[in-house]
């Protein structure tokens, strides 16, 4: 199985309220065997892109990433630029300081277990956007206790 996928694809926006978006077709990721949303991390024409979030959209068959305004900006991408998009699944390993949390606090353990693997999929992924280890643990304490 490939571990980084390659490929050139254009930058589309679905509707003038949404951000920007790149689709990669099935076929690019269907050895991967996805079934729901995945973290992945990568570059756009070179330059990072940062965790995101692979989501599938039925209607189109394909997937697609969502393009901030604030990367777009970064990069220097509009709408209709063809791309360079190199992706792979990100590790789910949790962020130290919410495993540190869960071994610890049973309450956020409990709650922890509670939640959808796409809740949990989410607060991680919150979690591991913070700067700061102290920010990190906030944002897992603010939800978990």
């Amino acid at each position: 199985m490939r571990e980084q996928i390659t490929l050139t694809t254009t930058v589309i926006r679905h509707h003038p309220q949404f951000c920007r978006l790149v689709t990669i077709p099935n076929e690019q990721v269907a050895e991967w065997k996805l079934k729901t949303t995945t973290v992945v991390e990568g570059t756009i024409n070179g330059m990072k892109l940062g965790r995101r979030s692979l989501k599938r959209w039925d209607d189109r068959q394909c997937w697609w990433i969502d393009l901030p305004d604030t990367l777009c900006k970064k990069v220097g991408l509009e709408t209709g630029d063809a791309v360079s998009l190199a992706i792979r699944r990100a590790s789910e390993e949790l962020p130290v300081e919410l495993q540190q949390l869960l071994n610890s606090n049973a309450t956020a353990s409990a709650t922890w277990q509670r939640m959808t693997k796409a809740q949990q999929r989410m607060l991680r992924e919150e979690i591991f956007s913070a700067k700061s280890s102290a920010t990190r643990l906030r944002r897992a304490e603010k939800v978990l206790c």
